[in-house]
């Protein structure tokens, strides 16, 4: 078998290969150290309040809504003329990534005169 028939013969199969040999690099790189995740960044806690005061409001024995704090982190707190587990069942345990706090007041009435 000369050079040119043996060409001929192999070529078929040495073809594919050599065009196979960069794809199967592509999954073999060198190691590198993987990526910080990254952060999600969230509304400014005034802004998600501002955002769901209504919806929270709108829940029956809810008589008001501000911040707060819970174990040391900013917080929600939806202010309750009565805690009960009903009403807590309805309130969210987190909104936008705050955690949120139920608090009982008893009933508020605004004061007159003053």
């Amino acid at each position: 078998m000369n050079g040119r028939e043996a060409i001929r013969r192999w070529l078929p199969f040495f073809v594919p290969a050599l065009l196979a040999l960069p794809a199967a690099s592509c999954g073999h790189r060198a190691a590198t150290p993987p990526e910080e995740p990254s952060r999600v960044t969230r509304r400014p806690i005034g802004q998600v309040l501002l955002a769901h005061t209504g919806e929270l409001m709108a829940i029956p024995g809810v008589v008001g809504t501000g911040e707060g704090t819970s174990a040391g982190r900013p917080a929600l707190v939806v202010l309750v003329e009565r805690r009960t587990p009903a009403i807590v069942a309805r309130i969210p345990r987190e909104i936008e990534g705050y955690p949120v706090e139920v608090r009982e007041t008893g009933k508020v009435r605004a004061l007159q005169g003053r």
